[in-house]
């Protein structure tokens, strides 16, 4: 394997995870409507709870994921579709705007349904796979 199959896995995925970013979180925006732009960030990083708890649970339990393609799905695809930072900046903006219970939601809602659905991708992998020793 090449040194470079690595960085070059992570940047094809890191570019669909960016461009899926963008056409999810401009989707929602448009259904929410302008002033509720961060269910768009909300939607992508609660998207992308589940399916890092469906990428690592098979990963870490068969052989089915290569580690480049791991890499690929994982730090590059999902790397660039959720935002952390993205969460936290705009989590602030609504506590400065004066909007704490929408600041309060947002936060509640990543935090409680995001743990949830990692569990339940976990679940859910974990019925189509068993481990491969």
């Amino acid at each position: 394997m090449s040194n470079l199959n690595i960085p070059i896995a992570i940047a094809i995925g890191g570019f669909v995870g960016a461009l899926m970013r963008f056409y999810i979180s401009e989707a929602v925006v448009r259904v929410s409507g302008d002033d509720y732009r961060f269910f768009g960030t909300l939607t992508v990083n609660l998207i992308g709870c589940f399916a890092i708890g469906v990428l690592m649970t098979i990963a870490t339990n068969t052989t089915r994921i290569s580690p480049v393609m791991q890499k690929c799905l994982v730090t590059g695809l999902l790397g660039s579709l959720t935002t952390f930072s993205t969460f936290a900046f705009e989590s602030l903006n609504l506590i400065q705007d004066g909007r704490y219970g929408a600041a309060m939601m947002k936060i509640s809602i990543s935090l409680v349904v995001g743990l949830l659905l990692v569990w339940v991708g976990m679940l859910t992998a974990g019925a189509f796979v068993s481990s491969e020793t």
